[in-house]
């Protein structure tokens, strides 16, 4: 078994609203093409969610609505085991949502390195799993993403090519209609 890591905005979901952000728990659908990619993994990985959120540091959400927003990504794609989150600019606070319970990580050793482009949940969510740089994935959409796989050693795959790979591995097809 091998461990999944996986970004949520931009790579995972976007906001209903076509907003630049969720604006509330439920303005998020899952971005076309990720459950065929998700469904790819769900024998032999351990997948898990990684994400910033500094929309609550910025005041565009509370905590409260942050967790509901990744329990209700976690029911869209019941694939996902847990999300880690960093609500702070500072990289401090860290939170590990289930379907159920929210688990606070803040006062671990990688506190201060929570937030991409650090790779402290990177690295936390391989601790939590028992999974080395080695045997593990991390699939984003930006380049703070790339950063902190670097920075943790896990290899990296951006998330259009990820969706892309799986789609053409699924249809068996090479072209696509535009």
């Amino acid at each position: 078994m091998s461990l999944l890591l996986l970004d949520i905005d931009g790579t995972l979901r976007e906001p209903l609203s076509e907003q630049q952000y969720v604006q509330h728990p439920q303005d998020q659908r899952i971005i076309a093409g990720v459950e065929i990619a998700v469904r790819a993994y769900k024998d032999d990985w351990i997948m898990v969610g990684i994400t910033n959120q500094g929309g609550v540091a910025a005041g565009h959400k509370s905590m409260q609505e942050c967790v509901q927003e990744q329990q209700y990504t976690l029911e869209l794609l019941p694939e996902l085991r847990e999300i880690y989150f960093c609500p702070d600019f500072k990289g401090t606070k860290c939170f590990r949502v289930t379907r159920h319970n929210v688990h606070n990580h803040s006062q671990t050793k990688w506190s201060g390195q929570y937030r991409k482009p650090r790779s402290g949940m990177l690295q936390l969510a391989m601790v939590r799993h028992k999974h080395t740089p080695s045997n593990s994935l991390y699939v984003g959409d930006r380049p703070e993403d790339e950063q902190a796989a670097q920075r943790a050693g896990v290899s990296f795959q951006w998330a259009g090519d990820w969706i892309e790979q799986h789609q053409d591995a699924i249809t068996g097809n090479t072209t696509r209609d535009c």
